[in-house]
């Protein structure tokens, strides 16, 4: 597969249907029905960069956009993206905006811009999934912290 072949691919989460919950009540099923997981295989790794990924999340962003100002609902979204470093994907998500906190448990660092994320994701050592021996990287001794790039898109 080529990089082309890889962002063809990618079209029908460009293109995917959303949910859009009424109150807080719905933040789980918004959680489970919003979030799209993004795998890159270790041959992909050279010919894909920040800027091809941060083009098709450009188009990501713009189609929610739309999906909400068609919607009948009167509220906008958060659109967040992180790396998951233990499977090896880079994610992103919608939740409503009456929601005012993002659903994660640790703590969590608010980026502007989503590219050092894409460049974590790119630059990660184990799109093949981690050895079986496991990975030391003498991180037990810090806290983490997981970068997310937020989004409002506001309901005009």
């Amino acid at each position: 597969m080529n990089k082309e072949q890889y962002f063809e691919d990618l079209q029908d989460i460009i293109n995917d249907l959303i949910y859009i919950g009424s109150s807080e009540a719905d933040l789980q099923e918004e959680i489970e029905t919003n979030m799209w997981r993004i795998s890159l295989s270790p041959d992909l790794i050279n010919q894909i960069t920040t800027d091809d990924f941060n083009e098709f999340l450009n188009k990501v962003i713009q189609n929610r956009k739309e999906k909400i100002e068609s919607s009948s609902s009167n509220r906008g979204m958060y659109f967040y993206l992180w790396f998951d470093i233990m499977a090896s994907q880079l994610r992103f998500n919608l939740i409503s905006d009456i929601n005012k906190k993002l659903p994660f448990s640790c703590e969590i660092q608010i980026l502007n811009n989503p590219r050092e994320i894409l460049d974590d994701f790119l630059g990660a050592p184990f799109h093949n999934g981690l050895p079986i021996e496991g990975h030391n990287d003498d991180s037990e001794d810090k806290e983490y912290i997981l970068k997310i790039y937020k989004l409002h898109l506001k309901k005009d």
